[in-house]
C-alpha cells in the first residue's frame, strides 16, 4: 500500500469529530472511500471542498461521476467558484492537518512525486481550519442526489470519464 494513502486512511480511521478536505481533484479509491464511510457511520462530520471548475475538463466529469458513490455516505460536498484553486488541505478534529501537493486521486498517491507535510497541534490546525472556513463562506453545496438526477447523457459522460480514474 502507498504511504500517503496509508496515512490518510489511518487519520480517517482515528477521526472522532470532523474531517475537512480541500482538494482540486477528488477521486479517492475504494479504500479511502471505505474509511470515509466508516468515519461518517461513527458520527464524524465529513466536509469535502472542491473547485466548481478545475483546469481539467475530463477530471471535472470524472469527479462528478465519482460522487454518485457517495450518495449513501452522510458527507457534505461543496464547490467553490472560479478562479480555479489548487489548494490541498486536510484537517482532522482540529488537531491534525496535512498540507502539500497531493490531490485525493490515484495519480497523486501512486505515481506522481508529491511533497506533503503532516502537522500536529491545535493552534496550527485552527489556522488551517480558518482558511477552510473562508473557502466554505464562498462555496455552494453539491449534492450527490442532484448529480444522480442529471440527464442520462451527462451521467453517462461522467461515468465514462470516471473509468479513466487510474490515469487522471
Amino acid at each position: 500500500i502507498y504511504k500517503l494513502e496509508s496515512i490518510l486512511g489511518a487519520a480517517l480511521t482515528l477521526a472522532q469529530k470532523r474531517v475537512r478536505i480541500v482538494t482540486p481533484y477528488f477521486l479517492p479509491d475504494t479504500r479511502l472511500q471505505f474509511a470515509m464511510h466508516q468515519a461518517c457511520l461513527r458520527g464524524v462530520e465529513l466536509q469535502v471542498i472542491m473547485p466548481a471548475m478545475s483546469d481539467q475538463l475530463v477530471m471535472d466529469w470524472a469527479m462528478r461521476g465519482h460522487l454518485r458513490f457517495f450518495r449513501h455516505i452522510k458527507a457534505d460536498f461543496f464547490v467553490t467558484p472560479p478562479p480555479f484553486d489548487h489548494t490541498k488541505l486536510c484537517t482532522i478534529d482540529g488537531k491534525w492537518c496535512l498540507i502539500g501537493s497531493s490531490n485525493w486521486d490515484a495519480r497523486s498517491f501512486r505515481l506522481n512525486f508529491e511533497f506533503d507535510l503532516e502537522c500536529i497541534g491545535d493552534a496550527f490546525a485552527a489556522r488551517i481550519d480558518a482558511v477552510i472556513d473562508d473557502r466554505l463562506s464562498r462555496a455552494k453545496p453539491i449534492l450527490p442526489d442532484a448529480l444522480a438526477a442529471e440527464p442520462v447523457w451527462l451521467r453517462l459522460r461522467n461515468a465514462a470519464a470516471r473509468l479513466m480514474m487510474p490515469y487522471l
